[in-house]
């Protein structure tokens, strides 16, 4: 019978105990570590105790916490190039003589459909090469997209670098994954919660941004803005930035004890018989597979859809609506946008608060399960279509301007209840392929962000601002029974996904 070696990462220098197994049976064998390894018998390489720091979950809080605020950052960055033009589309439209009105939500509205596509990429390559690359190339490239946007001749080009700015971002699938990384089950509410936090506080800052640089600098300097936020986030990158994923760094420890011990048979425990051909094609379609095949990531896609199409939506109308209704000036209409953010700080606070006390409950009976990341979720289910409902009829009756402000800040509220859990959710769910299944959910939630904002302008025309908002607000109603589903079946959905996953 072939025996088959444990060996911990923290056992690299070949000094410290290791387990060997033969017949089910484990033995610890301190003194005969090098004879086992050198024997060419089969060697799986693991993390050892908490001792050991080469597994990023044991690094030090202050390191944790400094790669979590300099991605959420990235994220905060990105998500504000999403909205910064919004309120100087005018400007640009002027600039370039284009009369087609569409062109002003398409500005916006592109940066989603590129990045349906990037993570789609992203997300299987950081699963086979680790984290870190990808975050250098993909910042590298959206600099350089965005000099682009600046620097535009026409609208067309700077609709199509704006297709390119959204394929760079990376912070959509790797942010969350990054999470789990680095922290334990127990511990990812409040990582989670900041990394929520960036993309939605993006959005709502943009548009006041944007206004003022607007009125007193120009269109571009939006984008030369963004440039520079990213030029210096890329340095911070190059010094404090290093690998989490710990497939690629126990393939790389692996690697390394190969070469000192000349034993081909030493192999991270995450390694598999497939050529590298094959991982590649498996890894490709690995998230397009689970968002098609596995109802607990496509439900859960097909709600943050939703929701995120609602915040975009509401984001590329409410200029109009408050220019209109309420007689904003260009300027001051960025004003409107702090509702909807203070909405999203207090999602994050609760969602900070209760994300972890469910799992902390049951971890002192050894009974976690991701579903219990979801019962913020059944309250945002709620909180969403109430702020929808608000907003449309005091805006409709044109009631004082702090009425739909306040409605945009429950808005806000409960679109941040609904997608943090739902991406700690999968976080949990998936495991290493979490970047797979983030990616696999972004693509729902750009689809939403790209084509829901296009049938506001007919939708209000049609039904007007309460009847219009009132209908969104249904179709939101409709999806609170997903999050009950999930904790009452999501366990053996799960199951059924991971024995797919190990085919």
């Amino acid at each position: 019978m072939i025996e088959s070696i444990e060996i911990t990462s923290e056992d690299a220098n070949l000094n410290d105990a290791m387990e060997v197994t033969n017949s089910m049976e484990k033995v610890h064998l301190p003194s005969t570590l090098p004879k086992y390894i050198a024997s060419g018998q089969a060697v799986l390489v693991d993390f050892g105790d908490e001792s050991d720091i080469s597994n990023p979950q044991n690094w030090s809080s202050k390191l944790k916490w400094s790669l979590i605020v300099m991605v959420s950052t990235l994220d905060f960055a990105v998500t504000l190039a999403t909205i910064i033009c919004a309120p100087v589309a005018p400007q640009i439209m002027d600039e370039f003589k284009e009369e087609k009105t569409s062109y002003r939500t398409l500005i916006v509205s592109i940066w989603e459909l590129g990045e349906i596509l990037g993570p789609l990429i992203v997300a299987p390559l950081s699963e086979l090469h680790g984290r870190l690359y990808f975050y250098h190339a993909g910042t590298i490239l959206f600099i350089v997209f965005s000099t682009a946007c600046a620097l535009s001749t026409n609208i067309q080009m700077l609709v199509t670098f704006r297709f390119l700015n959204g394929m760079a971002v990376v912070s959509t699938a790797l942010n969350p994954s990054m999470v789990g990384d680095l922290f334990p089950v127990e511990q990812r509410g409040s990582a989670m919660a900041m990394v929520g936090l960036a993309p939605m506080l993006g959005p709502v800052v943009g548009p006041i941004i944007g206004g003022y640089i607007g009125d007193a600098l120009g269109w571009r300097w939006c984008f030369w803005l963004i440039t520079i936020i990213c030029g210096l986030l890329e340095i911070c990158f190059l010094v404090l930035l290093r690998e989490t994923y710990a497939v690629q760094i126990l393939k790389r420890k692996a690697k390394q004890l190969r070469k000192e011990t000349h034993n081909p048979n030493i192999k991270s425990k995450y390694e598999t018989e497939h050529t590298a051909l094959q991982l590649l094609k498996t890894a490709c379609i690995r998230p397009l597979l689970l968002l098609f095949t596995s109802p607990v990531l496509f439900l859960m896609s097909l709600y943050v859809g939703v929701v995120y199409g609602y915040l975009y939506l509401v984001m590329t109308t409410i200029t109009t609506v408050f220019e209109s209704s309420y007689h904003f000036s260009s300027s001051a209409v960025g004003l409107s946008f702090l509702g909807l953010g203070f909405g999203c700080v207090i999602g994050v606070f609760l969602c900070r608060a209760t994300l972890d006390l469910w799992v902390r409950r049951k971890s002192k009976i050894s009974q976690m399960r991701p579903e219990q990341r979801l019962p913020p979720v059944i309250f945002g289910g709620f909180i969403l279509p109430i702020g929808l409902f608000i907003y449309g009829w005091t805006a409709e009756f044109q009631i004082q301007s702090m009425a739909p402000i306040i409605a945009t800040g429950i808005l806000g509220v409960g679109l941040v209840s609904t997608t943090i859990p739902v991406r700690s959710y999968l976080v949990d769910a998936f495991g290493i392929y979490a970047a797979s299944a983030i990616a696999g959910c972004a693509v729902f939630r750009n689809v939403g962000g790209t084509f829901v904002p296009l049938a506001g302008p007919p939708l209000y025309r049609q039904l007007g601002l309460g009847w219009g908002n009132s209908t969104l607000g249904f179709i939101a109603l409709a999806f609170i029974p997903v999050p009950l589903l999930l904790m009452r079946y999501g366990q053996a959905l799960r199951l059924r996904d991971k024995r797919k996953l190990e085919e």
